[in-house]
């Protein structure tokens, strides 16, 4: 069975001890025989690997008229980093959000993932958003760096690439056999050893890279293989409530601040007060397999004709099991606490609570296959057509939400939660222990989930040379592309009865492995508070639930346990979009002698939008104890609809003040589409404080993100490989996507039974009875007051509140029981009239909504194009290349500014935020000559918004850095060893709701080493 703890007998060196072995290289004296043979050395190392590879980048930023940015590989089949989003790193606005130490996604200018649009080759890439996201954002953990040449980042837009993306567009070029000299070949393979993991042997990485240029054709395969295993080692996400807001849907506060035991630090007690309600941990094993596998054939059919077929694979299978434990704090039953000034419940004693725990498993598997073929022709001297075509489908399906087994102890507890303040983490003690002969499985969750996003796309691009002056060329394309996302869901959840429910005797004690924290989370410092939890095997508590609740049954669909059941939901997005861009490029000179070049065009897009989600459609409005609800009928198809159009226009100039120094300024217009999630048209029922019904869902019907865009940079290339280049950007963003509420709104024809005659004559008299202080309304004919309120109700049920006996009112109203004039329950026995049969209710368990009734009216809440915004900010870039040395170094930030995209951490409720605002910066020293190359790279963001947890709190996620060393040895021509570490600090992650005190998530990661060869021959 797996344990928590780490093996301190690790075959690798200490991160204080590698960089001491690392940089012996660069501190050990070049012996030159003579002047000659130095100059000889040098100039070699001005063209091989990082030089080279900041060159070719370099080349490509200053042929561009807009404002861009460009990575190029190092090397046939060398990135300059394992990790395409670790590259991406490297370029000046640019952050990355990483998962587990491995870059994943990122954020340009403070815009988010769902800002960005990614594409390979200038084809739009299909994603499949997972776990929480509905968004577009493309996940770069799923693609290698091998088979890519360069990636260009466009920040001011590309006409003539695909519109989407706000903050930037990013274009990864793959390698093209035709491009490249003869024959090449590039093999690699590398251990990795990840400090976290606790699983033995040591996961491999391999890559191979094969491309032939025979003339008129050619062809280049890659692929990819990387396994890596890790364990994480963090908080549970917190919820944090505020009982005042909870109070209005609940009917009563579950704390209160004025409470015997409480104290409270605020000056003053008017405002809102924030609990958290989980206080927990996690302990999650994970084993990730990545194959990569991608196959280009190019051919000159004839001199003018180049045809290039060409498929891209990327897979990842993703498994892991884990253990949180610790206590859901609730609220109800606080016995001491602490709130600070801000209102935070930092230090809370809670009763009645048990030791709870629960194991989680769950096995994923991602797929993204691309097809495409390319044709450019040369018509003539002065005209080049290009058809593109390809169909890319990215799938995702298993547990995408983990599957889950409670447990829980039979000793009740008081237990005492603090939180660590703005740099720790929370911890959490019991008064009394638990051993495994006190713990009991409670509840089975199985998860099944499916997703494809499929796209498939036409471009149709024509290039223009004419013979004009200042006019060198005309663009011009047409594109058509019908983008179809599925989402299918299926849950079963399963737990015993409360007459058949299951104890500590029930299950075999071994299943419930008693074990130590002990350096537990160590980077925050271990819990002091907390010295233990029990591990339980995923797999043999599923059979003891599946021995013991074999009759167990989904109250969802009544399945069968044990399965995830059948479809409980089943989304469709369907999008057909069409564009056409007609762009002029113009170069002439200004102010005498300045070369200046113009980029002027438009592009046009239109989509139609079909949303389709297959569910049970609420056919009748009920209402019971628990207040209205909304009864399910038959699962049916339901569609709903939505268009746009626009036209963006862009211009762009370069002007060329000196040979070396550049002045750029760009305006235009761009867009970013809505999350995928947010187009689904079901529509949630449900009701708050009893009685407000409200309907919940998606809007097929959203325009896209509009942002006018202003960029004015300067750049100076003063050496061979050295620039130093500021930029300052402007956007001005429309339709950013909100949640709109609209109040009193009828649907589908649904009836109210709580408006009806009976209904409005039980609400009246209960605020009667509450309005004279709430009386014992005693037995009819034993001096009863004459309410309606029942006092067999009364005392049986000393926790109802006014919205419970209203319907027990209703309910005997209905059944014909005239209660209005005191509470004819029972009189000398039981009374005949009352169904129920129970001797403190009249009536049945629920009142049936009926055609008579008046029409329903909801709170109807869905995304909407709300909100508005500016983002503005500079970025900065220095790049050197210390002249006749095989130093250097790049270094670069990127200061952001916001108005109306940052939340109001004053304000309570729904709100808007831009996810990804904050500052980023990037900063690397290197050392590279004939045989050695030594790299040292920080990575920094600043805190960052990361937009709202549950109950609409807004998170942070705390300023955070991360440190990489990279070292390649040239053992000759052809062989290179190289080792790569990353987060050689072990530096965490903290994530906070609104203040930092009020932790959301905490993480603890260790450093990643991987050693290996790479040969080129």
């Amino acid at each position: 069975m797996r344990k928590h703890h780490r093996n301190s007998d690790r075959a690798f060196p200490s991160p204080q001890n590698l960089l001491a072995i690392m940089l012996v290289p660069s501190l050990l004296p070049i012996t030159p025989l003579h002047a000659q043979e130095s100059e000889q050395v040098i100039t070699e190392i001005v063209v091989s690997f990082i030089r080279k590879s900041s060159l070719d980048a370099i080349d490509i930023k200053r042929r561009n008229t807009g404002v861009m940015e460009a990575i190029s590989a190092e090397d046939f089949g060398r990135f300059p980093d394992g990790n395409l989003a670790e590259s991406l790193a490297r370029v000046p606005g640019i952050a990355i959000d990483r998962s587990n130490v491995e870059g994943q996604s990122i954020a340009v200018r403070g815009f988010g993932p769902e800002f960005n649009l990614v594409t390979l080759n200038g084809r739009q890439m299909p994603t499949a958003p997972g776990q929480y996201g509905g968004g577009r954002s493309f996940n770069f953990g799923d693609i290698a760096s091998p088979g890519i040449s360069s990636v260009e980042v466009f920040k001011a837009g590309n006409l003539a690439l695909p519109s989407g993306g706000i903050g930037s567009t990013v274009n990864m070029v793959t390698t093209r056999p035709l491009n490249i000299d003869g024959t090449l070949r590039s093999f690699s393979i590398a251990g990795v050893e990840d400090t976290t993991s606790e699983d033995g042997g040591l996961p491999v990485e391999g890559a191979m890279l094969y491309a032939t240029n025979r003339g008129r054709w050619g062809f280049a395969v890659s692929g990819v293989y990387q396994e890596r295993t890790n364990q994480e080692q963090g908080t549970r996400e917190s919820n944090w409530i505020v009982p005042e807001v909870l109070a209005l849907s609940e009917g009563f506060s579950r704390v209160d601040p004025l409470a015997v035991g409480i104290t409270d630090q605020r000056s003053s007690q008017d405002g809102p007060t924030f609990y958290q309600e989980p206080s927990a941990y996690l302990i999650k094993d994970n084993d990730r397999v990545r194959k990569n596998l991608q196959v280009t054939l190019q051919g000159r059919v004839t001199d003018n004709l180049t045809v290039t077929l060409d498929y891209t694979h990327s897979g990842v299978e993703f498994q892991s099991e884990g253990m949180l434990f610790g206590s859901w704090l609730g609220g109800w039953t606080t016995q001491e606490a602490t709130i600070n000034q801000r209102g935070v419940y930092t230090d809370v004693a809670v009763g009645d609570r048990s030791y709870d725990h629960t194991a989680t498993w769950g096995s994923l598997k991602s797929s993204n296959n691309s097809r495409g073929i390319n044709l450019a022709w040369d018509v003539t001297d002065t005209l080049t057509v290009e058809l593109d075509a390809h169909d890319s489908k990215a799938a995702l399906g298993g547990n995408i939400f983990d599957n889950s087994i409670g447990a829980t102890s039979d000793v009740m507890t008081t237990v005492r939660s603090t939180n660590g303040g703005s740099n720790g983490i929370n911890t959490f003690a019991y008064d009394r222990d638990s051993s495994a002969q006190n713990m009991y499985l409670t509840n089975l969750n199985l998860q099944d989930d499916d997703q494809l996003n499929q796209i498939t796309q036409y471009q149709l691009k024509a290039e223009w040379r004419p013979e004009f002056a200042f006019l060198t060329s005309v663009d011009a394309g047409i594109s058509i592309s019908k983008n179809r996302f599925n989402r299918i869901r299926r849950e079963g959840t399963f737990a015993p009865t409360a007459q058949g429910r299951w104890g500590a005797t029930d299950f075999d004690d071994g299943l419930f492995e008693r074990t130590s924290l002990v350096d537990f989370m160590n980077s925050f410092g271990s819990p002091a508070d907390s010295n233990y939890y029990f591990d339980i095997n995923p797999a043999s508590a599923f059979a003891a639930i599946q021995g013991l609740g074999g009759n167990l049954v989904d109250n969802s669909d009544q399945v069968g346990c044990c399965t995830a059941g059948g479809i409980d939901s089943n989304e469709r997005v369907v999008e057909d979009l069409e564009s056409a861009f007609l762009q002029f490029n113009l170069s002439t000179e200004a102010f005498g002698s300045m070369p200046l070049n113009v980029q002027a065009g438009l592009r046009y897009e239109s989509v139609e939008t079909e949303s389709t989600s297959l569910y049970p459609l609420v056919n009748r409005i009920d209402w019971n104890i628990d207040g209205l609800y909304g009864v399910r009928g038959d699962v049916t198809d339901a569609s709903r609809f939505g268009s746009n159009s626009m036209v963006l226009p862009s211009l762009a100039l370069s002007l060329g003040v000196t040979d070396n120094q550049i002045l750029r300024a760009s305006w235009g217009r761009s867009i970013a589409r809505p999350n995928l999630g947010d187009l689904e048209s079901q529509l949630a029922i449900g009701a708050q404080d009893f009685f407000n019904l409200t309907a919940t869902g998606g809007n097929p019907d959203i325009n896209p993100l509009r942002s006018t865009n202003l960029d004015l940079a300067y750049e100076n290339y003063y050496g061979a490989g050295s620039y130093v280049a500021i930029n300052y950007f402007r956007k001005e963003i429309e339709d950013f996507v909100g949640n709109q509420t609209i109040n009193d709104q009828p649907f589908n024809g649904l009836t109210n039974p709580a408006s009806s005659e009976s209904g409005l004559q039980a609400q009246a008299c209960v605020q009667e009875w509450a309005a004279a202080g709430r009386p014992q309304t005693g037995f009819p004919g034993e001096g009863g007051t004459g309410d309606c309120v029942s006092q067999q109700f009364l005392w049986a049920q000393g926790w109802a509140i006014d919205q419970h006996h209203m319907f027990q009112v209703a309910s005997a109203l209905e059944s014909g029981v005239d209660v209005l004039n005191g509470a004819a329950f029972l009189d000398g026995g039981w009374n005949p009239a009352c169904p129920a049969g129970h001797w403190w209710v009249c009536g049945d368990s629920n009142i049936q909504g009926s055609s008579a009734d008046p029409l329903a009216l909801f709170d109807i809440t869905q995304p909407i194009n709300l909100e508005s915004g500016r983002v503005s900010g500079f970025e900065g870039a220095w790049q050197h290349f210390f002249e006749d040395t095989p130093y250097g170094f790049t270094v670069n930030y990127t200061k952001v500014n916001g108005g109306n995209v940052e939340p109001d951490l004053t304000e309570v409720g729904r709100q808007f935020t831009l996810a990804g605002f904050g500052d980023s910066g990037n900063a690397s020293v290197f050392f590279e000559n004939s045989q050695h190359t030594l790299r040292l790279a920080l990575n920094y963001r600043a805190e960052t918004a990361s937009g709202f947890a549950n109950y609409e709190q807004p998170v942070f996620v705390e300023e955070r850095k991360q440190i990489d060393i990279s070292y390649q040895y040239r053992y000759s021509d052809r062989m290179t060893v190289f080792l790569d570490a990353q987060n050689i600090t072990d530096e965490q992650t903290r994530l906070f709701v609104r203040y930092p005190e009020m932790l959301f998530l905490a993480q603890d990661h260790g450093p990643v080493f991987k050693f290996g060869v790479r040969a080129n021959f």
